[in-house]
């Protein structure tokens, strides 16, 4: 009896009914894990978006065809779907944290290939960075939820680092399309992959000084019926996703040249005036003049609506977890979030498909998209981390996402 008492004064130490701290010492622990972890993330994703938005623009100056690039996509996509996925799965016996600064070396090897303009050198780098791009995207994750259940962290606590990090992603890669449009117009378009290599050199520094080994056990079980109804929901999503990131440039700019031929043609000199206006604030278009995207901003104004996402996620969540009525709290579940992103991705999507020689239209829809995107990574990271065995975490994260990338290689 006094054994149950005292493991229910400890329950109570490290939370209360709805998940909040109220152990000074285990919440400033946390937070210190917390923000380890969240560095390291952030610097990754930093690299990521500093030369994202410039690819396309990249081979094109280098004189590659649309089929030329969307080949190049295509073997990054197989390369993660075989070479990725082997990795991957060992990480579980090989050591998460190993894993994790192989990415970095693999991705700098990449990036450096890129600057090269020979075609066959840039298939090398697709292949590697379609290896690194699965490891980015299950590795980390697994090595952050081992090492929080392994400290001893409140289960709960998994929803808070998930959604800080997808709005914190989405700041830093505000902050990555205002620091890259300068940069591409005063050193060239080469100038973001130098710098993301940097960042790469930095996350794999901390990680080695910092994070501690973990490891899990292969023989684990891989199946299970949520498991796979996850891995189809992350497979459609992200397929979708993907084939958005291959095609929004050539879009919206082709709906530009739309919207600046009637401008230079001549119309209506007020409704060109408000169209001007209201392009101004969805576009921030600083190039005007020049007649084209800067496609820094336009980037940086899309990850907001992903930070708005993402508050949106948190701030429903910990609604749910302070309601005193089932019902609310079953209606903003993370799965029920996770539906609301699909219908508002599916309506976005369909806007994009009518309206696409209107630039206006196309911005917005572009936004709300990505809007669901700041919903989406924080409820399917929860999701995962509630139902994945710990003993197989990475190989199952990494097996999950062969579909995926194989679809993505078909619809390419």
């Amino acid at each position: 009896m006094e054994n149950d008492t005292l493991l229910n004064n400890d329950s109570t130490l490290e939370t209360n009914l709805h998940g909040d701290i109220t152990d000074p010492e285990m919440h400033q622990r946390f937070r210190a894990f917390q923000r380890n972890y969240l560095a390291v993330y952030l610097i990754v994703m930093g690299s990521d978006w500093i030369q994202g938005p410039y690819l396309y623009k990249l081979y094109t100056t280098y004189g590659l065809t649309f089929q030329q690039i969307a080949l190049l996509f295509l073997t990054g996509f197989l390369c993660g779907a075989s070479i990725g996925t082997a990795l991957g799965s060992v990480a579980d016996s090989w050591g998460r944290r190993k894993i994790c600064m192989l990415f970095c070396i693999t991705m700098i090897a990449s990036l450096c290939l890129r600057l090269m303009d020979t075609y066959w050198i840039l298939l090398a780098s697709h292949i590697l960075s379609g290896t690194s791009g699965t490891l980015m995207y299950t590795v980390f994750e697994s090595w952050y939820v081992s090492e929080h259940s392994s400290r001893g962290y409140p289960a709960e606590w998994r929803s808070q680092t998930f959604a800080t990090g997808t709005f914190l992603n989405g700041l830093v890669a505000i902050i990555a399309g205002v620091v890259a449009n300068p940069l591409v117009d005063h050193l060239g378009v080469w100038s973001p992959y130098a710098l993301a290599m940097l960042l790469l050199v930095s996350a794999a520094t901390l990680m080695g000084a910092t994070w501690d080994e973990n490891y899990g056990d292969r023989q684990g079980n891989l199946l299970g019926s949520t498991i796979l109804v996850l891995c189809a929901a992350q497979t459609f999503f992200e397929v979708s996703m993907y084939t958005f990131v291959l095609l929004y440039t050539p879009a919206i700019q082709n709906a530009a040249k739309v919207y600046y031929g009637k401008t230079i043609g001549g119309g209506d000199s007020k409704s060109i005036q408000k169209e001007d206006s209201l392009t101004s604030i969805v576009f921030v278009l600083g190039h005007a003049a020049k007649k084209e995207l800067p496609l820094g901003y336009h980037f940086s104004t899309m990850m907001l609506a992903v930070m708005c996402g993402s508050l949106t996620f948190r701030v429903l969540g910990s609604l749910s977890s302070k309601s005193s009525t089932q019902i609310y709290a079953k209606i903003v579940s993370k799965d029920r979030l996770l539906v609301m992103a699909f219908v508002i991705a599916a309506a976005s999507f369909c806007t994009m498909a009518t309206r696409i020689s209107s630039m206006i239209t196309l911005g917005l829809a572009y936004h709300a998209f990505e809007f669901t995107t700041g919903i989406y990574y924080p409820s399917i990271s929860s999701l995962k981390a509630e139902v994945i065995p710990e003993e197989s975490r990475a190989s199952v994260m990494n097996l999950v996402r062969v579909p995926m990338n194989i679809s993505i290689a078909a619809v390419f």
